[in-house]
């Protein structure tokens, strides 16, 4: 049920917010709106008010604002260009909108979940440490967590620290470079979460399994998990993991990404919930929301260039589904920041160049403000008969992925 709610909602919201842009701006600019729908045909709701009809479809995959934007028409609108413009391109805006609402709600009022790693040293390349010691001071000061020790290491760049090793203490100085700084990786347990649709889960790992070892070779530390996941050159990892006090094996086949493999898990250690100051959370959303356009963009340039990643990156319905039901499952701050990562990904796709896309309309519009006049009905027709075979073959790999993944996944 808890799933149900969570995929109604999230993307209720994501695509509300999609449509909201394109309404305000076609009411704003005078282009009437025919049609306000969210979800597609069979309806289940219609309202008119006004000149504009309401609906809410029974097939709750996306929505739609009807509005005559000029495109495939041989007649100029009475609406200039760069207006019509503004209708197209408000939609992929307020998801960028939503992604940074939903972020400053997670930061600024619910509060965030952070890792609190301990000082225990995992592997080093500091002379004198050894992987188990605890360091409970800096140069006198006591640290709790390794986020205070690297901040106090960094102040200072050299002094010494008070290292517990068994039962014994003793004081070692340090003098690092910045580079090197705080000269160890904190020891992580090897207890991992899985995502939906990454290696390790479909091979049977799930969020709160510890790893016990890879490939036969024992690993305690979550830094050797990683070695051995990077270095692994064959098709298939056994992992052996802890679950309940009963041990299991796990065959994972590494995905490739940008010539690394990966599996797909985290480290899942202790948390604590942070809330930043008002202003300062509204800076912070603002700024991740804009980042995490920008990694969008960027990441999708790169796997363009290769379209085995991009496939193997991809998830249709099922795999947003199966994701906002298990975030929605870790807490609220965890599924309204999937939301806002799923926002950012509909007005990147939105923004792709596609004549039936927002991306696409924008260029027939522009290219009318170019060059005086609209395409030709003709030109946007074509156009648009490709674009729909292009996201069919899309949609049809995607589902055909979420399907493979399901019937392939180790329960």
């Amino acid at each position: 049920m808890l799933s149900v709610v969570a995929v109604l909602v999230g993307l209720g919201m994501i695509v509300f917010f999609h449509e909201l842009g394109h309404f305000w701006v076609s009411k704003a600019v005078g282009l009437p709106v025919e049609r306000f729908s969210i979800g597609f045909p069979p309806f289940i709701f219609r309202k008119k008010a006004g000149e504009t009809e309401y609906c809410i479809g029974s097939i709750p995959l996306g929505g739609y604002v009807k509005v005559d934007l000029g495109v495939g028409t041989e007649s100029v609108s009475p609406v200039a260009w760069w207006k019509r413009s503004l209708v197209v391109l408000a939609g992929p805006a307020m998801n960028l909108v939503l992604a940074a609402f939903l972020m400053f709600v997670v930061l600024g009022v619910v509060g965030t979940e952070v890792p609190v790693v301990s000082t225990v040293v995992g592997s080093t390349h500091m002379e004198g440490l050894e992987t188990g010691d605890i360091i409970l001071q800096v140069s006198g000061t006591p640290v709790e967590n390794w986020s205070d020790l690297y901040d106090l290491v960094e102040q200072h760049g050299s002094g010494e620290f008070l290292v517990q090793r068994g039962s014994e203490t003793f004081t070692l100085p340090f003098n690092l470079p910045l580079d090197s700084i705080p000269g160890f990786i904190p020891l992580l347990p090897t207890v991992v979460e899985s995502s939906v649709g990454m290696p390790a889960y479909e091979a049977g790992i799930r969020s709160g399994d510890s790893i016990i070892s890879v490939n036969s070779i024992p690993v305690v530390d979550f830094s050797e998990l990683q070695q051995e996941v990077l270095k692994f050159e064959g098709q298939f990892l056994e992992l052996v993991y802890l679950r309940n006090g009963s041990l299991d094996t796990a065959w994972v086949e590494p995905m490739s990404y940008e010539g690394r493999s990966l599996i797909g898990v985290t480290a899942k250690g202790e948390t604590r919930t942070i809330k930043l100051p008002v202003g300062r959370a509204l800076v912070v959303s603002v700024q991740a929301a804009l980042d995490g356009a920008g990694t969008f963009f960027t990441s999708l340039i790169k796997m363009i260039a290769r379209p085995a990643e991009l496939i193997e990156m991809s998830g249709g319905p099922v795999f947003v589904a199966e994701t906002l039901g298990q975030q929605a499952a870790f807490g609220l701050s965890r599924f309204l920041e999937t939301i806002a990562y799923f926002s950012l990904a509909i007005m990147g796709f939105n923004l792709l160049p596609l004549p039936i896309l927002d991306g696409g309309q924008f260029l027939f519009i522009l290219y009318e403000g170019i060059r005086g006049k609209p395409a030709s009905t003709k030109v946007v027709q074509v156009a648009q008969h490709i674009g729909i075979m292009l996201l069919l073959l899309l949609f049809a790999t995607v589902i055909f992925k979420d399907i493979s993944r399901v019937v392939t996944r180790v329960r």
